[in-house]
């Protein structure tokens, strides 16, 4: 098993900080802004961005090991 390393030279840790954690605030944003009928709307961007996140992630580091 590979070890897997937590620092921003990892570029995968860095992608999800970039990308992620904004889109989780200004999802937090957006439910607390939004009308009560339209708060359904901001819950699908974290699933949709950690979707996109993780197959990018599987992606590159298959890209990596060859």
């Amino acid at each position: 098993m590979m070890e897997f390393e937590l620092s921003f030279r990892n570029k995968i840790v860095r992608m999800f900080f970039i990308w992620v954690i904004p889109v989780w605030l200004l999802t937090i944003i957006l439910i607390f802004t939004l009308p009560n009928h339209y708060q359904w709307i901001p819950s699908f961007l974290p699933i949709v961005t950690v979707i996109i996140f993780y197959l990018w992630a599987k992606f590159y580091s298959k890209t990596e090991k060859s």
